[in-house]
């Protein structure tokens, strides 16, 4: 047994073969871009990070070397050299208390913790508090020229959050000896916050600064939630790597770190920045590289299909014919060009072509003829007992002398058949089509001797409106023969023709027996027997209905209305079409 090998098109095959080679290609080009590109913007970003830290770096020791000046000021005031009086001391710190607003308070202790001069009217704390506070303990005892501390409620004063600033100095004045203090600078913490606040090393990074000395916190901008735990920090990394960059990841969100140590100080400045932001530049190019691919790899289908198509065009053109003749389209064209197997076969098809083509035209013509003859064989019947009775009830009335009945009777009679031929038109005038359903009931009404009474209402603006022929007359019928036939009191049928919303919609309502809902269902139900339905001319509803919707669309048609011992209401719904000559047809109508 013979195994079968599954075959492609010499177009496929070389569409596909050069849209993968293609398409490998630029994916290497790609990749090799995009790698370079994120290695440059990840060396960029962390160069901008590293300038942005170290930019606030240079902020902050510039303000420190700014609190350095302020302590060398005073240090300079409270020499015995300067000749000023505790009083002309204090007075000069004020000013310069009050013309600043980062510096909180100005205070000199005596070693053992007692006030020398103070900036701040009135302290409160005694002295062995003083002589125990860690900014003062490390100014004593000589920990390096100075000593900052991490922000702390101030010890004197108003009890701000403040940084402070503590040495010692040399304090002197006209009445003493120069002796050693310990010079306390109170700053307020927000001058130092604001310039970490306004420096972003990414969209959400952030600085903060730990001290060398104890790995305490001076400032973090999420510093009470670090103290509520709602955030956490990694401090251990931080730890780890005392100076430098490095790349973590920590709360499941890689991050670039920063760390600079701050001059004077024993802080470190520490700056987070978020590796997801820095790349975000990354994310256009992209796009931009996807977009290319795409577009690339679109040409190469293209190409190659070209070539393709340039290759094999007469079996693609004959394939297209077959198709679109399986489609229904049988206008094709013959085939030109290639080898003389595929002209043969190209000529071949289109003979065939032709003669189903000519096949389906003679069925055409055969179901056109047949259905036209039905149509107007149904429209040209006419109930025998129907034309039996009406000239019965025209001898009836010659007899008794009646001439204008009978004169009425024929007339109405003639305007009927005259109007059913109506030279040979399937579409007449309302007003034409009205005048036929008139003549039929004025022979009704004068042979059920008014058992009976109608009227018919159309707008003078409707009369020349479009409507096809014989679509009212057999529902006039069925009101007659099915609702009013078994009225023991007078029947009453009232056709009514209005227009709304560019429709025209004709009713006919009377006041019959009524049907049940379930005879009503399937009044228009083509899968159903509706003999009952139409006695008359044999023209039925369901045919009228037909009629209507291959005329004009499905949105037109009829509807019923009915309820048993309450009457029945059909109405008709056509378009409103432009006015139409009447077919010249001689009629007196009476309605309005």
């Amino acid at each position: 047994m013979s195994r079968k090998v599954k075959t492609f098109s010499i177009k496929t095959m070389m569409s596909v073969s050069m849209s993968l080679l293609i398409s490998v290609f630029i994916l290497i080009v790609g990749l090799f871009l995009i790698t370079f590109v994120s290695q440059s913007i990840e060396d960029n970003a962390r160069a901008s990070t590293s300038e942005i830290v170290t930019q606030v770096n240079n902020n902050l020791s510039s303000y420190i070397s700014n609190i350095v000046d302020v302590s060398d000021y005073v240090r300079e005031l409270s020499r015995t050299t300067s000749n000023l009086s505790a009083n002309d001391i204090r007075e000069r710190l004020e000013a310069l208390i009050n013309a600043r607003d980062d510096l909180v308070s100005i205070t000199a202790f005596s070693l053992d913790g007692s006030v020398i001069i103070s900036t701040e009217p009135s302290i409160t704390v005694p002295p062995e508090t003083i002589v125990n506070e860690k900014w003062f303990q490390r100014a004593k005892n000589g920990e390096g020229d100075f000593f900052f501390t991490g922000p702390h409620r101030t010890d004197i004063g108003t009890g701000d959050f403040v940084i402070s600033y503590s040495t010692v100095i040399s304090y002197g004045d006209l009445e003493r000896h120069a002796s050693p203090s310990v010079l306390l600078i109170d700053l307020n913490f927000n001058s130092v916050a604001e310039l970490l606040d306004s420096a972003h090393p990414s969209r959400t990074g952030y600085i903060y600064i730990i001290s060398n000395d104890d790995g305490d916190i001076v400032y973090h901008p999420k510093e009470r939630m670090l103290e509520e735990g709602t955030e956490k920090e990694d401090f251990q990394s931080v730890d780890e790597h005392v100076f430098g960059s490095y790349i973590s990841t920590f709360e499941n969100r890689e991050r670039l770190t920063i760390i600079q140590t701050v001059e004077q100080t024993r802080w470190r400045i520490v700056g987070i920045a978020f590796v997801d932001e820095l790349l975000e530049p990354l994310k256009p190019f992209r796009v931009a590289l996807i977009l290319t691919i795409i577009i690339s790899v679109a040409a190469a289908i293209l190409l190659s299909k070209a070539l393709a198509k340039h290759i094999t065009r007469p079996l693609r053109e004959l394939e297209m014919n077959i198709r679109e003749v399986q489609d229904g389209n049988f206008s094709v064209r013959e085939t030109h060009g290639g080898s003389k197997e595929v002209e043969s076969l190209s000529r071949s098809f289109q003979v065939m072509v032709t003669r189903i083509e000519d096949l389906m035209e003679e069925v055409r013509l055969t179901e056109a003829v047949k259905r036209q003859r039905e149509l107007d064989a149904l429209q040209a019947k006419i109930n025998p007992h129907f034309l039996y009775n009406t000239l019965d009830s025209v001898v009836w009335m010659a007899e008794t002398g009646n001439n204008q009945g009978v004169v009425k009777m024929v007339t109405s009679l003639a305007s009927l058949f005259r109007i059913s031929i109506a030279k040979g038109h399937d579409t007449i005038t309302l007003k034409e089509e009205l005048s036929h359903v008139e003549s039929y009931l004025d022979i009704q009404a004068m042979r059920y001797k008014d058992k009976f009474r109608f009227s018919i209402s159309l707008p003078a603006e409707l009369e020349n409106a479009p409507t096809i022929k014989l679509i009212i007359q057999p529902i006039v019928e069925n009101s007659i023969y099915h609702g009013i036939k078994y009225l023991q009191e007078e029947g009453n049928i009232e056709i009514k023709a209005e227009e709304t919303d560019g429709k025209i919609r004709i009713m006919v309502r009377d006041n019959g027996v009524g049907m049940s809902p379930e005879v009503l269902a399937s009044l228009l139900d083509k899968s159903k027997e509706h003999d009952h339905i139409s006695d008359g001319n044999g023209i039925g509803l369901i045919n009228i209905d037909e009629r209507i919707r291959l005329s004009y669309g499905e949105e037109y048609g009829l509807s019923i209305e009915s309820e048993p011992d309450e009457g029945t209401t059909v109405t008709i719904t056509i378009p409103h079409l432009p006015e139409i000559s009447p077919v010249v047809i001689r009629h007196n109508s009476n309605f309005t």
